[in-house]
């Protein structure tokens, strides 16, 4: 049996009044709330990587571990540390994720498989499901615009660094 029939003989029992296009709603939720997270993971790991005390010959070890220990660390607590920074920057969008990790704690601890809502519209309506990758987007849009800034001020810093280097001025 392939895994499409398991799936589906799964959700047969465990679910049985969810149909194929409640589904494909759920999965639309799911992956719009892990594209948010993935985006809040490399903010988090570029932020924290920016200036590390890293010994010779560790940066691998310490980047991948870094990496791991990332992932590990529950959303809400992950965009409370962002949350400041990304509320002064991106105010609307800075609201919407916790809609979109609210939405998707509904789906995934079984609160509201087929009811979900996000706003006023159920999951089941395809304009609200639009809606839902839509925000999506715009907060990884703009997420990468924070992680575009923490990169930048990184590689300006590290050009007036060198330059200060070469007249003879180390910042050390």
């Amino acid at each position: 049996m392939n895994k499409e029939n398991i799936a589906k003989e799964l959700r047969k029992i465990l679910y049985p009044d969810l149909s194929d296009s409640n589904v494909d709603a759920i999965i639309v939720c799911l992956l719009s709330h892990l594209l948010v997270e993935e985006k809040m993971n490399k903010v988090l790991y570029h932020w924290l990587k920016s200036d590390p005390p890293i010994p010779y010959g560790k940066t691998k070890m310490i980047e991948d571990s870094l990496w791991k220990s990332i992932v590990k660390v529950p959303f809400a607590n992950k965009y409370s540390i962002i949350e400041p920074f990304f509320t002064a920057n991106f105010p609307t969008e800075a609201k919407d994720v916790w809609k979109i990790n609210e939405l998707r704690n509904d789906i995934f601890h079984g609160k509201a498989l087929k009811n979900a809502k996000f706003g006023n519209g159920h999951i089941g309506v395809e304009s609200t499901i639009n809606n839902v990758f839509e925000t999506a987007q715009a907060i990884s849009m703009q997420l990468g615009k924070l992680l575009e800034y923490i990169v930048d001020n990184r590689e300006l810093t590290k050009k007036w660094a060198d330059r200060l280097t070469e007249l003879g001025e180390p910042l050390r």
